[in-house]
């Protein structure tokens, strides 16, 4: 008995002209090459962010405030030689979790950018209940302002 494929194989399969173009574009030689500075690398790993419940529970008591319409920051002084992030975004706020993935990657992604300007201490970020209908614009400008305030805070 001989089986037949029930498809064509994949070599013999047309590719039709709007493809071609974006998969060459893709290419190594047309990419330029990312520059990343060594004092300033960009990573979120591990080490920067606060995973127990009594790292957060000090950094609430014992730190500073420090607020705008869309986020709450709490920050005190760590050990460490770079910032760490602790993220509390309330399911009551936000509800869905679609809406709560969404503030924390925009806030994990302004802390990446600004962590090279900012001490060595913890912050959480709590988001308010404004943050939930405003436009990804408006959240990341606001970050901006309170790292940058973070930072002259020195």
């Amino acid at each position: 008995m001989v089986f037949a494929p029930a498809w064509r194989p994949r070599a013999a399969v047309a590719c039709s002209a709007g493809v071609a173009p974006r998969a060459a574009s893709g290419s190594a030689l047309n990419v330029a090459p990312l520059k990343h500075s060594k004092d300033h690398r960009q990573g979120f790993d591990p080490r920067k962010r606060l995973h127990q419940p009594a790292e957060f529970r000090a950094v609430r008591e014992r730190g500073r405030r420090m607020s705008d319409a869309y986020f709450s920051l709490s920050v005190l002084a760590n050990h460490e030689a770079h910032p760490r992030l602790g993220l509390a975004i309330a399911t009551r706020t936000f509800g869905s979790a679609v809406a709560r993935n969404k503030i924390k990657r925009i806030a994990r992604e302004s802390f990446r950018l600004n962590q090279h300007v900012l001490p060595a201490v913890d912050v959480t970020l709590t988001a308010r209940a404004a943050a939930r209908g405003a436009p990804p614009r408006e959240l990341r400008a606001g970050l901006d302002l309170l790292w940058q305030s973070l930072a002259r805070r020195r």
